[in-house]
């Protein structure tokens, strides 16, 4: 999928800013299906009762559209909140249960849709929509900020740290995709033998 050709949006009036809101909330709520067909700037111009001029005006191009529909997640209430426990796998338990929490929202939903979408991976994404990566580079980011300064007054070497944080990340997603497809892996067991092995590495 390509991005469209580009032109500057327009400073929007209260009409437009009800009009940005109001193609942004659409977007959230067929994204948040997970459908893939969801995907298309046409279909949220349609069930948002607009066309596609008014997503150029607004946004510029489909690439500044899908770059702020990933910063609805950046913006959406924390996922971090105050740790809880003083040991190492007590954390890694309550991280894994935020992150997976924000995994079950529709705004986590509504950006992994639109991921799976668009070109992979974000070397080739930036290729066609550079604003559209450099939102998802940013809210990885985030993650790896939030993840590392949630060990913070434990004595856990930093790089572990950063090699567990992605890696984390990506198991959870894919055990979130077993429990969408129905399989019959024990998804409870799975977690806690995951958490168990990344306690005992950050503890190494």
């Amino acid at each position: 999928m390509s991005s469209t050709p580009s032109t500057a949006p327009r400073k929007p009036n209260r009409r437009g800013v009800a009009a940005r809101e109001k193609l942004l909330a659409t977007a959230l709520e067929l994204l948040s299906t997970g459908k893939p067909e969801t995907v298309s700037i046409n279909l949220v111009a349609k069930e948002s009762g607009l066309s596609w001029g008014s997503v150029q005006n607004l946004f510029g191009d489909s690439d500044g559209f899908w770059s702020s529909v990933v910063e609805l997640i950046i913006d959406a209430p924390g996922l971090w909140a105050e740790p809880e426990s003083d040991t190492v796998a007590g954390r890694v338990a309550e991280v894994a249960a935020l992150y997976q929490h924000v995994l079950e929202s529709p705004y986590a939903i509504a950006v992994e849709t639109v991921r799976a979408a668009l070109p992979r991976p974000l070397a080739v994404l930036a290729e066609t929509h550079p604003r559209t990566a450099a939102s998802v580079a940013h809210l990885d980011e985030l993650w790896e900020q939030g993840f590392t300064a949630y060990f913070d007054g434990l004595d856990v070497a930093p790089e572990r740290i950063l090699d567990v944080s992605p890696l984390l990340q990506s198991a959870l997603r894919g055990l979130r995709q077993d429990q969408l497809s129905g399989s019959g892996l024990d998804l409870e067991r799975a977690r806690a033998t995951l958490i168990t092995t990344m306690s005992a590495y950050l503890e190494g």
